[in-house]
């Protein structure tokens, strides 16, 4: 017996789900992939509708919301992390973006703050109901269960495609108000980094390696310079993983036993995170018992990460001034590249963990070598997304320079010697000039 024999009394189309969406409305999609049948049937009522704000975190399918100005006349679309999707949108002001640190989101439900938790609508995936009822977000929960449970309704896409896993991933049939059976799945798409970036980058994942030790437990963010750091680690014994994001090197290295979590304070023996990205082996990850994925409001909590032990947090970042201030989320200005994620909640948290580190990385340049990432000053309007008291080891491809207990003018000095050398006389003289002597 099908699961729409037991559980399908409330299978809807595309089109009656994007119908309950009225003027006014606050519509939340899930990150990374947002149904999108439903989501091309609300297209067609642009122009019917007015003033719905829909929020979505990295949008992992294309959709003419988040890139054609013509929506704006029903659609105001807000994003929480810029993906590639509607990075373009970002920069023509179709779309807004709301700067959030996950965790203190359902304060907003608080009186006397703007509430853009508690949605009318809110539009998911999920797999298929198990024979209890039961279906799970697959690899990516994030905050769709707290989304799910507090919006007035909840109405999910069944997409049999979707894994499921260990933790908190998980939702009853009977707190969906409605299914849609319509689906299409998101492509994944992870291109390589430019031939002339990876032997830089190379260098960058070795250096940082050397900073892990035996029994540490590890977040990474996304991109190239954290999985080049994973390809170093496979020497080392009995690694942690508690990150906001598992990553390809995460999963690749629970595979080939260098993480058991066997030195964990919290979940020993448990991989955590609160989503898998879609191009790691999702079916290693699929039912098995030592992975788990919990809600992002949990596992970036700062009480959270200090309380693992030595906890090490490695992320990179777009620029950092000569202070060490560390942005991550625009270049340039004030124009949002990607947002504020977990980077700050564990650059916090893993100096407050015992014998806890965070390890910052970035290539030295950009713009093909044209700008340097180290600058005397952030620009105007730069977003700071770790403040320099919470930054510890930096790392380039000129090597590693760690900035707790150092002064404004010893900080200069040591990131100037992880800066590319065509760059370096200029940093001195403003060096000079910013801290003296």
């Amino acid at each position: 017996m099908g699961w729409q024999n037991k559980w399908g009394k409330n299978i809807i189309s595309a089109k009656q789900a994007a119908a309950f969406v009225k003027s006014g409305d606050l519509v939340r999609l899930a990150v990374g992939k947002a149904p999108i049948p439903i989501l091309r049937e609300l297209e067609k009522r642009n122009g019917e509708l007015r003033d719905v704000t829909v929020i979505q975190c990295f949008p992992g399918n294309p959709s003419v919301l988040w890139t054609d100005a013509e929506y704006r006349r029903s659609f105001n679309m807000v994003t929480d992390y810029v993906s590639d999707r509607n990075r373009s949108g970002i920069q023509s002001r179709i779309v807004d973006f709301l700067p959030i640190d996950y965790p203190q989101y359902p304060v907003q439900a608080e009186v006397g703050r703007t509430n853009t938790w508690d949605a009318d609508v809110f539009f998911a995936a999920v797999s298929p109901p198990d024979e209890k009822g039961y279906c799970s977000f697959g690899n990516c929960l994030w905050y769709s269960k707290e989304l799910a449970q507090r919006a007035k309704l909840f109405i999910a896409e069944v997409d049999p495609t979707l894994i499921r896993t260990y933790g908190d991933n998980y939702i009853h049939v009977s707190e969906i108000d409605y299914l849609v059976e319509e689906t299409e799945p998101v492509l994944v798409s992870t291109p390589p980094p430019p031939l002339e970036q990876q032997g830089v980058i190379s260098v960058i994942g070795e250096f940082a390696a050397s900073l892990i030790r035996d029994g540490d437990t590890i977040q990474m963010g996304v991109g190239a310079l954290s999985e080049s750091l994973g390809l170093y680690l496979e020497n080392r014994n009995d690694l942690g993983i508690h990150s906001e994001i598992m990553t390809v090197g995460h999963v690749e290295l629970i595979k080939k036993g260098v993480v058991n979590g066997k030195y964990k304070s919290m979940h020993r023996g448990k991989a955590v995170a609160a989503m898998v990205v879609g191009a790691a082996d999702l079916q290693f990850v699929n039912e098995n018992p030592a992975i788990e994925l919990y809600s992002v409001l949990y596992t970036n909590r700062i009480t959270t990460i200090a309380a693992q032990y030595h906890q090490v947090a490695v992320n990179s970042c777009l620029a950092i001034d000569l202070t060490g201030q560390v942005s991550a989320e625009s270049f340039g200005g004030p124009i949002m590249y990607s947002g504020v994620g977990g980077q700050m909640d564990f650059m916090i948290g893993a100096l407050h963990s015992e014998g806890g580190r965070s390890i910052m990385l970035l290539q030295s340049t950009a713009r093909q070598g044209q700008a340097s990432r180290i600058v005397p000053q952030l620009e105007p309007g730069a977003v700071v997304t770790t403040p320099r008291t919470y930054v510890d080891y930096v790392v380039t491809e000129f090597g590693i320079a760690n900035l707790q207990g150092k002064t404004q003018r010893q900080r200069a000095g040591a990131l100037i010697e992880l800066a590319h050398p065509d760059f370096r006389p200029e940093l001195r003289q403003w060096a000079r000039k910013l801290f003296g002597p």
